[in-house]
């Protein structure tokens, strides 16, 4: 028996158009972004939050334990990945920075499986663009910090509370809980969308997409043991309140910025610039209108965490800060596509490159020398050229002392006249400076002293004078942002 050719074209096997278009959906924002957060990436400069990973990520395994034991345990997963990084690929800044690039990449292209996933692909696909090149985003993932990989890791458990939710089973709720508390592990504060999660699965139940008790009960379950997992972390970090003592209770230039920055652009104190975010308020409030799938999803998300954190501000202690809600920018991203998505594809072209040229400046904004609270570098530049071998540096305050980590070549010819005990093996970032006493002795004979601190604090006493238990004059003083530095001579000199 043989098989006879029936004469019909035949085709080699091929990715189907469908199937070249499920590629390219995800893709095209992921490579927007990629493209955004290269962009520049060495230009920012490191600020003190960075110092902060560059401190415990170059530690041993058990100095990184024993800090976390005295501070910063909610970043500890963040840290122990970094490590590993660090380890491979060293401490340069473009090396920290991209693993934030890499998830900034994820979150867009998370945005567009989202879409797709709730039944509207171009929703998806034009807030994975206009995520990717908002200011914001590019703000988080020019950074070596968690706050980037916050962002991804809540796209990925909101789609898989999507799948749960239009497709119930228990396997597909216990992945969405395992994934929640590894969110929350990553971030705590990031938990707070689990109440948008909520309030989703409950218009889900009411408009019938299942049973109720298919819906409700296992997300209830699987919320419950994300929480139930993550109570030893919160209840170990609530004995580090000392890290956000600094929080101030939200007002009302908070708010504001808050409304610039979900909606994607950097909004800056004092600037009235709101650069993309009123162009993205649009289209989300016109895509909200018209496409309940996608809002029933992103509204609560977007809402609910940022309220949570400002109620609890107000009425229990302050803890807001914009970048532990950074995680509800891309639910702004996705009613905006679904804006985009509703109107006439004629207009999409044109609305996204009005949206670049908004954000155009943001963007240089970001990537210039104040686009972080510090710039350390004309002040290393400073003392690279000016301190000589021998002199003494001491710290305004203490938690200065990171930048000894980012800058070693700099800070190892200098004596650190005032550390009794460094930060690794005090187990903290700021180590453990010595008495006024013993600080007069080691100061006697120091002809030069160098003070590196804070701007607000040096300037409020003295350059740093209160540091000094005998009379040293200031003979010249460098400000770069959030940073100074001060040098001071002895007077028997």
């Amino acid at each position: 028996m043989s098989l006879l050719s029936t004469g019909a074209p035949t085709r080699p096997f091929a990715p189907s158009r469908a199937r070249r278009a499920g590629l390219l959906l995800p893709g095209l924002p992921a490579l927007t972004a990629l493209i955004a957060g290269l962009w520049g990436l060495d230009r920012p400069p490191v600020w003190r939050d960075e110092a902060a990973t560059v401190s415990a990520v170059t530690r041993t395994p058990a100095e990184m334990l024993d800090l976390l034991r005295q501070v910063d345990a909610v970043h500890g997963v963040y840290y122990a990945f970094m490590h590993v990084v660090s380890a491979l690929f060293g401490t340069g800044d473009v090396a920290l920075r991209l693993p934030s690039v890499l998830a900034g990449a994820l979150a867009a292209s998370g945005l567009a499986v989202l879409g797709r996933e709730l039944g509207h692909p171009r929703a998806g696909l034009y807030g994975g663009l206009l995520l990717a090149v908002t200011p914001i985003l590019s703000r988080y993932v020019q950074e070596a910090r968690p706050y980037a990989l916050t962002m991804a890791a809540t796209v990925g458990v909101t789609l898989l509370l999507v799948r749960a939710v239009r497709a119930p089973s228990r396997r597909r709720f216990l992945l969405y809980g395992t994934a929640l508390a590894g969110l929350a592990y990553l971030n705590l504060f990031a938990l707070l969308v689990a109440g948008g999660h909520g309030v989703y699965a409950l218009m889900e139940a009411r408009r019938g997409r299942a049973a109720p008790r298919r819906i409700l009960a296992p997300w209830c379950a699987a919320a419950g043991a994300a929480l139930a997992a993550v109570l030893p972390l919160a209840w170990f970090a609530s004995g580090q309140n000392a890290q956000v003592g600094w929080i101030r209770s939200p007002g009302a230039e908070d708010l504001r910025l808050l409304a610039i920055r979900l909606f994607g652009d950097l909004g800056v104190t004092g600037s009235a610039w709101p650069g993309l975010a009123p162009l993205v308020l649009g289209l989300a409030l016109y895509g909200a209108a018209r496409c309940g799938a996608v809002a029933r999803v992103a509204l609560p998300w977007l809402l609910l965490a940022p309220l949570a954190l400002l109620t609890v501000s107000w009425a229990v202690h302050p803890y807001f800060v914009f970048r532990y809600v950074l995680c509800c920018v891309p639910a702004a991203a996705l009613l905006a596509g679904a804006g985009l998505a509703a109107l006439p594809r004629a207009l999409v072209v044109p609305l996204l490159a009005v949206g670049f040229g908004l954000a155009a400046p943001g963007h240089l904004a970001t990537r210039g020398p104040d686009g972080r609270m510090d710039n350390p570098e004309p002040l290393m530049a400073v003392l690279e050229r000016a301190a000589r071998p021998g002199d003494a540096v001491a710290f305004a305050p203490g938690l200065v002392r990171k930048y000894t980590a980012v800058y070693p070549g700099v800070f190892d010819r200098l004596d650190d006249v005032l550390l009794r005990r460094s930060p690794e093996t005090d187990g903290s970032f700021s180590g453990l400076d010595v008495g006024r006493r013993v600080a007069a002795a080691r100061l006697d004979g120091v002809r030069t002293l160098w003070v590196v601190g804070y701007t607000r604090k040096m300037q409020a006493t003295g350059w740093g004078d209160d540091l000094l238990p005998e009379p040293f004059t200031c003979t010249g003083h460098w400000v770069s942002g959030g940073v100074a530095v001060a040098r001071f001579r002895s007077a028997a000199a």
